[in-house]
């Protein structure tokens, strides 16, 4: 089965306050999918020591990277304007 075989619509929405926690969503998920760093750094096209250093929340990433990251593991990042 590929990578994106196992991608599945869960349809769970999660408020992200930070990079911390998008970091670490982004690892439980790539975890989840069973994918290596290596491998989704190669989809995403970003070093995978620089996508390591996300998932740890010892680094911030650009908008790019946190978009091509979640288009890879099939997240969707939804912007709500704030009441």
């Amino acid at each position: 089965m590929s990578i994106f075989g196992k991608i599945a619509n869960v349809g769970v929405a999660m408020k992200i306050e930070d990079s911390i926690q998008l970091g670490k969503h982004i690892r439980e998920r790539r975890e989840a999918l069973e994918i290596s760093q290596g491998d989704l750094a190669g989809i995403a096209g970003i070093d995978q020591a620089n996508l390591s250093r996300l998932e740890r929340g010892v680094a911030g990433g650009t908008l790019e990277t946190y978009l091509r990251l979640c288009k890879a593991l099939g997240i969707d990042l939804i912007a709500v304007p704030r009441a």
